[in-house]
This record gives C-alpha cells, sequence and structure tokens, in this order.
C-alpha cells in the first residue's frame, strides 16, 4: 500500500494544471481580494479583518479544489486502463480507494500552507503561532469532506464529465459558499443558500479558529453529515461500478 500511496502522490504532484488551479491561483486570490477591499477598509484593524478573512476563504477554496481534483480522477484513471492494470497487483479496490482517500488528503496541505504563508508575508495578516497551526490543522481535517465528495463524482463520473464537474462543482461551492464574497452582502434567500454549502461550514471553520475560538459544534456536525452523505453515496457507486469496470 505505501509503494501504491507513494506512486500516487508523485503522479498527481506532478500534474502541472493541478498545481495551478490547486496552490498558485488561491495564493494570487488572496492577494487581489486583500488589495482590494482591504484597501477599502477603515484603518490597520479593518485591514487585519479583511485580510485575515480572505485568506481563510483562499484556504478554503484552495483545499476543496485540491481535494476534489485529487480524488475525482479515479474517472481518469479507469478510462485510461490505469485502474485494470491494478488488477494484476494483489491491491485489493477497498485499498485503492484508501489510497486515493490518503492522497486527497496530503495534498490539500501545499495550498493551505502556501495561502497561510501568503497571507502571513505577503499581506501581513498577524496571528499567533498556535493560531497558525491550529488554522491549517483544522482546515486540512475538514477537507475530508470535499474528498468524499471527489470519490463520489470520480467514481459515478465518466473521464468527458469528469473535468467539467470539478471545475463546475468548485465553482459553485466557492461562488455559493461564500469564498468569493462574504455572505454578509447576499440577499436573504442567497444568504439561506450559502448556508446549505459544505464550503461554507469548511471556511467557518478556518474563521472560527482565525478569530481565536474553536471550531463550532454546528459547522463540525455539518460537515461530518455532508462527509457521511458523501461517503455512502459513494461507496453504493463502487459496488455497482467497481474501479476495473471497462469505461462506458
Amino acid at each position: 500500500m505505501k509503494p501504491l500511496l507513494a506512486f500516487q502522490l508523485r503522479r498527481v504532484g506532478r500534474n502541472r494544471q493541478y498545481l495551478l488551479f490547486t496552490v498558485l491561483l488561491p495564493a494570487l486570490f488572496t492577494v487581489f481580494f486583500t488589495k482590494i477591499f482591504g484597501g477599502l477598509a477603515s484603518g490597520p484593524a479593518g485591514y487585519q479583518e479583511e485580510a485575515t478573512r480572505y485568506m481563510v476563504s483562499m484556504m478554503a477554496y484552495g483545499g476543496l479544489g485540491a481535494a476534489l481534483g485529487a480524488t475525482i480522477r479515479l474517472s481518469f484513471d479507469r478510462a485510461s486502463g490505469w485502474l485494470r492494470q491494478l488488477r494484476i497487483t494483489p491491491v485489493p479496490q477497498s485499498r485503492v480507494l484508501a489510497v486515493d482517500v490518503a492522497v486527497g488528503a496530503l495534498l490539500t496541505l501545499p495550498s493551505l500552507v502556501t495561502v497561510a504563508l501568503v497571507g502571513r508575508f505577503v499581506n501581513d495578516v498577524q496571528l499567533g503561532l498556535g493560531t497558525w497551526l491550529a488554522l491549517v490543522g483544522v482546515l486540512w481535517a475538514g477537507a475530508i469532506t470535499f474528498v468524499a465528495l471527489g470519490l463520489l463524482l470520480g467514481l459515478a463520473l465518466e473521464e468527458r464529465a469528469a473535468g467539467g464537474a470539478m471545475g463546475f462543482v468548485g465553482v459553485v461551492l466557492a461562488a455559493l459558499g461564500g469564498l468569493w464574497a462574504p455572505v454578509e452582502v447576499f440577499p436573504d434567500s442567497m444568504r439561506t443558500l450559502a448556508h446549505a454549502m459544505p464550503s461554507y461550514w469548511y471556511a467557518e471553520l478556518g474563521r472560527d479558529v482565525a478569530a481565536g475560538a474553536g471550531p463550532t459544534a454546528q459547522a463540525v456536525l455539518v460537515l461530518a453529515g455532508f462527509t457521511a452523505v458523501f461517503a455512502a453515496l459513494a461507496a453504493l457507486v463502487a459496488v455497482r461500478r467497481p474501479l476495473y469496470a471497462v469505461a462506458g
């Protein structure tokens, strides 16, 4: 299992498009949004609030994008015949899925850490060391929700649909979950919709920690519920459509 995990990490980690959209783009967005909205803030305290808000939002955006991108590729692996090749190895389907979960979780870290470093050294976000560590840790743990969602999509969709689905789902989660604009500026109906998005509660974990508090029970329970639903649906799809099945 360890050799397969190491191989998959290298394979996904070398993908330049993956690194562009999950590491570089969120880091650039952090600078962009902070310069715009932080520049409109009143005084140093207002700037810190906006800089921290958008850093956390872009950490969440990068984390969910990395988790989705690392796991939805199951559809590409099926189409390419890679998963069928694994049949000649003694690795059962359950371990292949476990490796993909581990890859999805581990590959969220570069995005989270990069955006945090940009927030600290480019945008001058001021947090204590313990808060920085807790912020990265809680968003890393929360990304499991989107690992489960990526597995579901990767198992259910064909190759041609998967790429578009990843982009569409990522944009919807970011836009409606309040990652690109604060939920406070949404109309009431849109605010209600935002609260139904797992991305909102994922970012809320980080916002609570950055504010010096722990994650709320509501945020944890909502994300746990989404994770359970996505994982259960992924398990059902895996039973009906095994990883080694021929595409189509």
